[in-house]
């Protein structure tokens, strides 16, 4: 017979069969791991590029319409179609005029910064009052002597926008890194051209991000369709072109993206995306972390050091745990042979005094336990997995979105928000409390979402009202025990009632208990079948029932939980109705019953 390995061999063996490449796998994911963070990372940075050019392009949007109502101003534009220089009243009255409607385009958009000036062929010029120039005043004339102008296009009047780099003049008039929207003005009737439209935008359309400093700072920039850099967080690299190199080519040939690349001599990440309209490109990037590295091998180390720890750990215990297991292994065989009476008799160290008490133990009981147990627990979980199942009924989740659906296409808009709201309510205090016991006011809170959207979909067929001391609503109560009731009301007691029906739930303490009633005014309810569903002892099947939870799932619930003293009754009322009266003892939330 072949001899048996030792345990130390044993856990040797499987030491370097199992653990080794384990550690080998935990080593190859946790590079991955730090791989894929490291994409995740670039690419939640990326979206944040891509919403600051969206961002860009909204407010380039806004220019164009301020742009387009002042353009199409039949009495501005008759205005600047003056052939001579208007002097005296005329030019007083049509600057006042113009002043006026760029106020109130510009008013539009109160959070922008934005400042308008016509230049007018004729000689006029019309500006902001907002606007303070630190040089000379820009002229038609000047304007059009300038290199960029003509790139413009003298037959074309779509927007231009124009870095302030690109034009001395107004450059000396405006300090800050602004952006001009350059526009050609012709006359509505003829076409003749009659000037230029220049709107100013402050250095705000390119964000209002903090920019860090340090060596792992992010900086940004902007780049025009000439390669040119027209904003950059770092000062020094505005108004520089871009190199010509396979970095340039990778952000001129693709929408967006993100790479590693070099930066002013160091490895960076590079992020860019496009901004609508423009062709201009913004670029993000940010010295590369190589920190990450570090923590692997920190890892891989610590890994490994483990790994040597727990071998000689193991090898240890193995050693002293197999003498002991011999002494025990006598006593355990009787066991193993289906003998559930014997005992462990021997004595050993503290720890293994526990093992063989709690094993005595385990015998005397483990028969008696065996089949009390398992009944048990086979109700338990049939009656909770019916209380949730009956919680997310999707016959109630699809009538009342049918219902809301309905209100939205005959424009009950109210109606319908109304119920939208209360069906939120409905089920966030459903799923949100995961407690066995919540407050009486939060119940009752919960049903009269449900009677609020029952009476949408009913179209006001009944009326509710609750009475509640403040006192009682404190206490506590199992969760979904009163909205069964007042289903099964508004199910069999309203069906066959042609006049409005009424409910009423009231909730008050007597005599140690708390006395919760459920009253209504319906016709043609089975009173013997419901107090036959109330005495049944029987776990109800979920057709059996007459609604939600079911009736006599409600008692089942409240006598196995607080005995059977407590209970729920149903009797006739004198308006015709059935009244459920339901016992429960008081429970303070705070963990006491009395």
């Amino acid at each position: 017979m072949r001899k048996p390995h030792s345990i130390k061999k044993t856990v040797l063996f499987f030491d370097f069969l199992i653990v080794v490449p384990l550690f080998i796998l935990f080593s190859i994911l946790t590079i991955a791991a730090f791989r894929n963070s490291n994409y995740e990372w670039n690419r939640s940075k990326l979206a944040s590029v891509e919403e600051r050019c969206s961002n860009i392009a909204d407010r380039n949007t806004e220019i164009i319409k301020i742009t387009n109502m002042l353009y199409l101003d039949s009495e501005i534009n008759h205005i600047l179609s003056e052939k001579q220089q208007l002097t005296g009243y005329e030019a007083t009255q049509a600057q006042g005029k113009i002043q006026g409607k760029m106020r109130e385009l510009t008013e539009l958009f109160p959070e922008r910064q934005y400042q308008i000036m016509i230049l007018c062929s004729n000689g006029n010029s019309y500006f902001q009052n907002s606007l303070e120039f630190t040089g000379d005043r820009p002229t038609f004339e000047k304007i059009v002597e300038e290199s960029w102008y003509s790139e413009m296009g003298q037959g074309n009047d779509t927007i231009y926008f124009l870095p302030q780099y690109r034009s001395p003049l107004l450059q000396n008039n405006f300090q800050e890194d602004t952006l001009f929207a350059v526009r050609n003005i012709r006359n509505l009737n003829s076409g003749r051209k009659i000037g230029t439209m220049i709107v100013a935008v402050s250095h705000n359309i390119w964000g209002d991000d903090t920019i860090e400093t340090g060596e792992n700072a992010e900086n940004t920039i902007v780049m025009d369709q000439y390669r040119k850099i027209i904003y950059a967080s770092d000062k020094i690299l505005y108004g520089n072109a871009i190199e010509d190199n396979s970095y340039y080519k990778k952000i001129t040939e693709n929408e967006k993206g993100f790479f590693l690349g070099h930066v002013k001599g160091q490895n960076c990440h590079i992020r860019f995306s496009s901004i609508e309209q423009t062709g201009w490109k913004l670029i993000s990037y940010e010295p590369y972390q190589s920190s990450w590295s570090f923590y692997v091998g920190l890892i891989l180390g610590l890994g490994a050091a483990m790994f040597l720890v727990l071998t000689f750990i193991v090898l240890y215990n193995c050693s002293f745990i197999a003498g002991r297991m011999k002494q025990l292994n006598k006593n355990i065989v009787e066991v193993s042979e289906g003998n559930l009476k014997a005992k462990i008799l021997e004595n050993y160290e503290a720890e293994f005094q526990d093992i063989y008490r709690n094993f005595n133990t385990m015998l005397d009981k483990i028969q008696e336990l065996m089949q009390q147990l398992e009944k048990e627990q086979e109700e338990k979980h049939t009656l909770e997995i019916q209380a949730l199942q009956a919680q997310i009924n999707p016959h109630f989740f699809y009538n009342t979105l049918v219902t809301i659906r309905f209100m939205i296409q005959m424009e009950e808009y109210q109606e319908a928000d109304k119920a939208i709201l209360s069906f939120s309510k409905l089920l966030r205090k459903a799923f949100a409390n995961q407690q066995r016991l919540i407050s009486i006011k939060e119940e009752i809170d919960m049903t009269e979402e449900y009677l609020t959207l029952m009476s949408l979909r009913y179209k006001d067929k009944f009326q509710w009202k609750t009475i509640i001391d403040y006192e009682t609503g404190e206490l506590g109560i199992l969760k979904n025990l009163i909205q069964p009731l007042v289903e099964n009301s508004i199910s069999h007691g309203f069906n066959m009632k042609t006049e409005k029906g009424h409910i009423w739930i009231r909730a008050y303490s007597r005599e140690q208990k708390v006395v919760v009633e459920v009253e209504d005014d319906g016709v043609g309810v089975d009173l013997e079948r419901i107090k036959k569903c109330i005495e049944s002892r029987e776990i109800p099947k979920v057709k059996e029932q007459f609604s939600g939870i079911g009736i006599s799932n409600i008692q089942m619930r409240i006598k196995r939980n607080f005995g059977e003293e407590y209970g729920l009754h149903a009797f006739l009322n004198e308006n015709g109705g059935v009244t459920f009266k339901m016992e429960i003892p008081v429970l303070h939330l705070g963990g006491e019953e009395t």
